[in-house]
């Protein structure tokens, strides 16, 4: 009887230990556009990666193809600004880095998947546009994870070419450095109006290209 008391006591007492807590958030992704050195504006890609045309079509700028049946695109590179409004969570603001895999049809709908990445804090840190590849070396506490999802395309009479293009991502990732511990699922609706992916402030919408219903988990 002892024994089992004992062993009763020692099972409430790991239960205790190993609370998780679960918080929920939303959040904006803003894409501003960058400023290149003559001032003009330019989409939030930082590094174009590659992109195929199938089907004996023609690259055409900045991401696109001429005739053909679609286009592949393989680990570009963007930057965005995230922001939770409610709470103004830590964890939660500052600059979004993503890579983009895609393989879209002739109207550049389809699959895409890649990598992404959240720093808390400065948005949007020029040492990632300048110096994306040695800049991950020097951060320490950031979100990591991978994304699946799929670009669809939906008549709008209102928007600039009277359709826009709405992409549904599934985010997993788990906190590094100050949020080792921590996990991070999330799903996102992102909205833009041109074939290739740019900031709706090119043609005057200042509203968030995406919106993201965030989960946290933390084991204590």
């Amino acid at each position: 009887m002892k024994t089992l008391l004992i062993l009763i006591a020692s099972l409430l007492a790991m239960t205790a230990q190993a609370q998780t807590t679960f918080e929920h958030f939303t959040v904006e992704d803003q894409w501003p556009p960058l400023v290149a050195p003559d001032g003009t504006l330019i989409p939030n890609i930082i590094v174009a990666g590659e992109f195929f045309c199938t089907g004996g079509g023609e690259p055409i700028a900045p991401v696109g193809c001429e005739g053909g049946n679609g286009i592949h695109i393989r680990d570009a590179q963007g930057v965005s600004c995230v922001t939770e409004r409610m709470t103004h969570d830590w964890r939660l603001e500052g600059m979004a880095w993503w890579n983009l895999s895609a393989n879209w049809d002739s109207d550049n709908t389809g699959p895409v998947a890649g990598i992404w990445r959240i720093v808390p804090g400065e948005c949007i840190d020029m040492d990632l546009v300048m110096n994306p590849e040695t800049y991950w070396d020097d951060v320490y506490t950031y979100w990591e994870g991978t994304y699946t999802g799929r670009r669809e395309l939906v008549p709008d009479p209102e928007a600039p070419l009277q359709v826009k293009w709405i992409s549904t991502l599934k985010f997993v990732g788990q906190g590094m450095g100050d949020l080792a511990g921590q996990k991070m699922k999330a799903v996102e609706t992102i909205t833009t109006y041109y074939p290739s992916p740019a900031p709706g402030e090119f043609f005057g919408i200042t509203d968030p290209e995406g919106i993201l219903d965030v989960t946290i988990k933390t084991k204590y």
